[in-house]
C-alpha cells in the first residue's frame, strides 16, 4: 500500500517536474526574444492546461491515445522552448522525435499498470516499506540535483544537441564535478522511481534512459571539445561523465 502511495506523489512530482522545465525554458526564450512576449502567457496557460488535463486523464484515455497525446503535448512544448540563438548543431533529423518517443516509453513503463504484463511485471527488488522509501529520497535528490544544474548553466541550457551564440563552459557548481548533472539527476529520479516501483519494467525504463542520456551527451562533448578544446579537455579530467569525481 505504501508502494502505491509513494508512486502515486512521485507521478505528480514528475508531472511537475516537467511542467517546470518547460515553462522555464518558454520564459527563458521569450526574455531573449524581442517581439514574442506578448504570446508567452498563452503559450504557458496552454501548456499547463493541457498538462494538467493529461495527467488526470492518464487511466481513463486508452494508452495508444494517451501516448500519443502526451508525444503531441511534448512536441509542441519542445517546439515552443527551443533556442532559435545556435551556432553549433549536433543532431540528426530526427534524433529529437526519438528522443521524444523514448522518455514516453520511460514514462510509461514507470507509471502504466498496463505495462506491468509477463516478465515487465514482475518484482526486481522485495516489496520492503524501507526500500520504498529510500527510493523515493532517492527521486527527489535526483529531481532537485537536475533543477540546481539547470538553473547553474542558466541561458546556456538547450533541449537540443547545440551550442549558443557566445556559449562559455560552464565549469563551477554541480559541474565542477559532473559534466552533465542534468542528465545525471535525471537518471537519478528515474532510478529513485524504478526502486519505489520494484518491478522489471522500471530496470527497463532506467536502462533505456540511460543509453538515450549516454549518446545525447557523447554528441555534446563532440562539439564541445571542437569549441573549447584544450579548456574542455581540462574540464574532463577534473569531472566525471555522469558519476561525480572529486579532485
Amino acid at each position: 500500500m505504501m508502494r502505491a502511495e509513494l508512486l502515486r506523489v512521485l507521478a505528480y512530482l514528475w508531472a511537475a517536474f516537467g511542467a517546470y522545465w518547460m515553462l522555464a525554458s518558454q520564459l527563458k526564450r521569450s526574455s531573449l526574444a524581442s517581439g514574442s512576449s506578448s504570446r508567452t502567457p498563452l503559450r504557458i496557460a496552454f501548456l499547463v492546461l493541457t498538462l494538467a488535463l493529461l495527467f488526470a486523464g492518464r487511466d481513463k484515455i486508452p494508452p495508444l491515445v494517451f501516448g500519443a497525446l502526451t508525444l503531441a503535448w511534448a512536441a509542441i512544448a519542445l517546439y515552443w522552448t527551443a533556442s532559435k540563438n545556435t551556432s553549433q548543431s549536433g543532431e540528426f533529423r530526427f534524433y529529437r522525435p526519438l528522443r521524444l518517443v523514448i522518455l514516453a516509453l520511460t514514462f510509461c513503463l514507470l507509471f502504466w499498470r498496463q505495462t506491468a504484463v509477463g516478465l515487465l511485471g514482475l518484482r526486481s527488488l522485495p516489496d520492503w516499506k524501507s526500500i520504498a522509501i529510500a527510493g523515493f529520497l532517492v527521486t527527489i535528490l535526483g529531481l532537485a540535483m537536475a533543477i540546481w544544474a539547470r538553473v547553474h548553466l542558466g541561458r546556456y541550457w538547450s533541449d537540443r544537441v547545440v551550442l549558443q551564440e557566445n556559449h562559455k563552459l560552464i565549469r563551477s557548481g554541480p559541474y565542477a564535478h559532473m559534466r552533465h548533472p542534468i542528465y545525471s539527476g535525471v537518471l537519478l529520479g528515474v532510478f529513485g522511481t524504478a526502486v519505489v516501483l520494484g518491478e522489471v519494467r522500471g530496470v527497463i525504463a532506467f536502462l533505456l534512459l540511460l543509453t538515450n542520456y549516454v549518446f545525447k551527451a557523447r554528441r555534446e562533448e563532440r562539439i564541445l571539445a571542437q569549441q573549447f578544446g584544450a579548456e574542455f579537455s581540462v574540464h574532463q579530467k577534473h569531472a566525471g561523465f555522469l558519476l561525480p569525481k572529486f579532485r
